[in-house]
């Protein structure tokens, strides 16, 4: 099931009326754990994937580490204020927009794919599809690191429990590593429970 036009206009909405200091899940800064991961070596040289990639902030990060970055997002806003991001950092990334769960690139392109709350911003019925696609791009031994919402946050459509990030995600992938983090958001300053799963393609 691919996405519909009404949750495309959705996301695509958020960029268009918002700054990004109001948008909760837009930090303006790289990720610590995925800054983190890069220092110690653990994504692989060559072509990586910037999932859901918003407004390009991990995407340009991982840029000026020397990595091919490839970033899609399902808002063309979102996309475009990206591609301005970039050339104003003087970094080339690859930005597309387009369906996260119908990736249109080739088997095995990418060393690693980083998943800042895609997944957990997926509907019900397309998480197992999600989950294939990612497994596909990856190249054999590739690493996919996700954070998504824990069910530590309450009855929210898409959070999880450890037990069921390991349901969804063992047949296709070793998991290495899960942690549990907490982000304060920008608009309200909720506290939020996010899990970060660094897991290898089998």
């Amino acid at each position: 099931m691919s996405v519909s036009f009404e949750e495309r206009e959705k996301w695509d909405s958020f960029y268009k009326t918002n700054a990004p200091d109001q948008l909760p899940w837009e930090t303006g800064r790289a990720e610590p754990d995925l800054a983190e991961l890069i220092k110690q070596g653990v994504v692989d040289e060559g072509r990586v994937l910037d999932i859901c990639c918003g407004l390009g902030t991990q995407t340009i990060y991982m840029a000026k580490q020397g990595f091919e970055v490839y970033g899609i997002d399902i808002s063309s806003t979102a996309v475009k204020l990206a591609q301005e991001r970039c050339s104003e950092e003087g970094v080339a990334c690859h930005l597309t927009q387009g369906d996260a769960s119908d990736l249109k690139y080739p088997d095995g392109f990418f060393t690693f794919v980083f998943d800042r709350g895609c997944f957990h911003s997926m509907s019900p019925e397309r998480l197992e599809t999600y989950i294939r696609g990612i497994h596909r791009v990856l190249k054999d031994g590739g690493k996919y690191y996700m954070k998504c919402f824990s069910s530590r946050n309450g009855n929210w459509v898409n959070s999880f429990t450890e037990q069921d990030i390991r349901n969804y995600f063992s047949p296709l992938f070793k998991i290495l590593e899960i942690n549990e983090y907490t982000h304060v958001e920008n608009t309200y300053g909720q506290r939020v429970y996010l899990y970060g799963v660094l897991m290898e393609t089998r």
